[in-house]
């Protein structure tokens, strides 16, 4: 008898602005209106993404303007943007 195979396919699911900010604030766990790293790594899990922390380690690098180690509200359309501009909503 053969071994079982499991061949995953990239998927393309693509999210305008408006779902992406829904996405990301429903990860606001604790409702204090920022995001933090790990509130960030499970919405980029949710998202599709394999590399989870990495992905919330970029994302606080490319948008955490005040560097406080949260994405707050002022902050979340540029995360949005970086997510949008590199495609990491597909994650393939």
């Amino acid at each position: 008898m053969g071994r079982k195979v499991t061949v995953y396919k990239p998927t393309s699911v693509l999210y305008t602005k408006d779902q992406l900010m829904n996405v990301f604030k429903s990860y606001d766990a604790d409702g204090d209106g920022k995001l933090s790293r790990e509130e960030l790594k499970k919405a980029f899990k949710y998202l599709g993404s394999r590399w989870g922390s990495y992905r919330a380690d970029q994302a606080l690098r490319c948008t955490d303007a005040n560097d406080d180690g949260y994405i707050d509200e002022k902050e979340l359309e540029k995360l949005v943007d970086y997510t949008l501009e590199r495609r990491c909503h597909t994650f393939n």
